[in-house]
């Protein structure tokens, strides 16, 4: 691939160490990596030359928590107002009646896994870390394979997480064991997709991790194992959620310690691991989360629709914990916008009983979903604009006329504007979407593939005239 130069950037923002930003700068790749970021850089006629007036330019985003098989299920009529334990019990229903319909399957999971990419890649995000736990019957079939061949075609860097449940009802969790495995299947499995797929060079394109769904629905031993298999090879994470409000009577009712404390007891308490959610965790145990050197991925908008509340974001913050952001899968957020997640938290963290200078500022929800999510997932190569680093940037056009008047761009960007979608989005020096249309792949193809997937059923308690 050419090398590339965007020249005079309407807006630029760093988040490297020295957090600077920069009107006017270029920025030029060469390879998969930033060569220079600096004004005026000169360039031979071998080079791709981007006009960047009146571009925001920022890290490309990092979901740091997705389950991508869930594109096809989103806005249920039924769920719109539900908790979580009848939005799970019903989230296993639906995904178990598409299995015996036929439409659960590799081939449909990827279908909609890929129009979750294209539609990441649209709003900016460069790097997903999937979970993928739903295996029914205990039955192991090619759905992260089939992920992985999505993430090659559309350009987008996934970590594909190896999900699992292994503590069904009858052995005391709370899933079906119609969706459960054997600890013995899954760590095969795990085994088989590291020695194929898992690279643990800092530019990698795809990473294996491994992912417990959760305390509440996987046993001791799994998490006991995964540990030592993460061990033994590099740049392989550790991911699982916890403290989504669920699990926290639940460790204690079975194992009589805090959900935080089993993983502690399970290994799972060092820089290789991230959590999803944390929202209610007990305060106490903050500073240990930071002394543990564990990531925290901040998942707003599915909280909210679970009625959670809000995670204490600024205690994990001023504690020094390692907090990243993500969108969880889009049967809880709707969607795979991790901007339109940002806006969220922007607002929603406004407490007027906190001081206003604690309320988090966009500046600072957009480092902590470029160089706060890469922290997470253990890729020190990623999340920043400066010489050596990957070559991940998406840009916005700040020129448009929802965006008239608009004084600040990072504040703009954040809380207005009709559209989040992305200019200009580079994933390892390759241009994957430019003037606002993915270059990878058909979209309106892709989409339509993940319609077909996924049939939409019509809600039967609305009359048809």
């Amino acid at each position: 691939m050419p090398d590339t130069l965007i020249r005079n950037i309407g807006h630029l923002v760093t988040f490297d160490e020295s957090d600077r930003e920069m009107e006017g700068a270029d920025i030029l790749v060469s390879g998969q990596r930033i060569a220079a970021v600096g004004h005026g850089l000169e360039v031979d006629d071998s080079v791709e030359v981007i006009d960047g007036q009146g571009l925001l330019v920022l890290p490309g985003l990092i979901n740091g928590h997705q389950h991508l098989y869930q594109v096809g299920l989103r806005s249920f009529a039924e769920l719109e107002r539900a908790p979580i334990h009848p939005w799970l019990t019903a989230l296993h229903v639906k995904t178990l009646y598409l299995w015996r319909q036929g439409h659960y399957t590799p081939a449909s999971v990827g279908a909609v896994a890929r129009a979750g990419m294209v539609e990441s890649l649209l709003g900016g995000v460069t790097t997903v870390a999937d979970q993928h736990y739903v295996f029914v019957e205990g039955k192991t079939e090619p759905f992260i394979e089939e992920m992985i061949e999505g993430a090659l075609e559309t350009g987008i860097r996934l970590h594909a997480g190896r999900g699992s449940m292994t503590k069904g009802k009858n052995r005391g969790g709370v899933v079906p064991d119609i969706a459960c495995q054997s600890i013995d299947e899954v760590l095969r499995h795990s085994q088989e997709l590291i020695d194929g797929y898992h690279d643990p060079d800092p530019l990698a394109r795809i990473r294996i991790d491994l992912a417990p769904c959760g305390v509440h629905t996987d046993e001791p031993e799994m998490y006991r194992e995964f540990a030592q298999l993460a061990a033994e090879r590099p740049g392989i994470g550790m991911h699982t959620h916890l403290y989504e409000v669920i699990d926290t009577g639940f460790c204690v009712d079975t194992y009589g310690v805090t959900p935080w404390n089993f993983l502690v007891e399970n290994g799972w308490d060092n820089d290789r691991v991230w959590l999803a959610h944390m929202v209610d965790p007990p305060h106490e145990e903050i500073p240990e989360f930071a002394q543990a050197g564990v990531g925290i991925v901040h998942l707003i908008a599915p909280d909210l629709r679970m009625g959670w509340g809000l995670a204490p974001l600024r205690k994990y913050l001023d504690a020094g914990c390692k907090v990243g952001f993500g969108t969880t899968g889009s049967a809880s957020n709707d969607g795979c916008n991790q901007l339109g997640d940002i806006r969220l938290a922007a607002l929603a963290h406004r407490d007027m009983h906190l001081p206003a200078h604690k309320w988090p500022r966009a500046y600072e929800l957009l480092r902590l979903a470029t160089r706060g999510s890469a922290a997470c997932l253990g890729r020190h190569d990623l999340g920043a604009i400066e010489p050596g680093m990957a070559a991940d940037i998406a840009a916005w056009d700040m020129t448009t006329v929802d965006r008239v008047g608009v004084h600040d761009a990072v504040i703009g960007l954040v809380l207005g504007g009709l559209s989040d979608r992305a200019s200009l989005v580079m994933v390892n020096g390759e241009i994957v979407v430019r003037d606002g249309r993915c270059t990878t792949v058909d979209e309106d193809a892709i989409a339509e593939a993940a319609r077909d997937a996924y049939p939409v059923r019509p809600d039967p308690r609305r009359r048809r005239s």
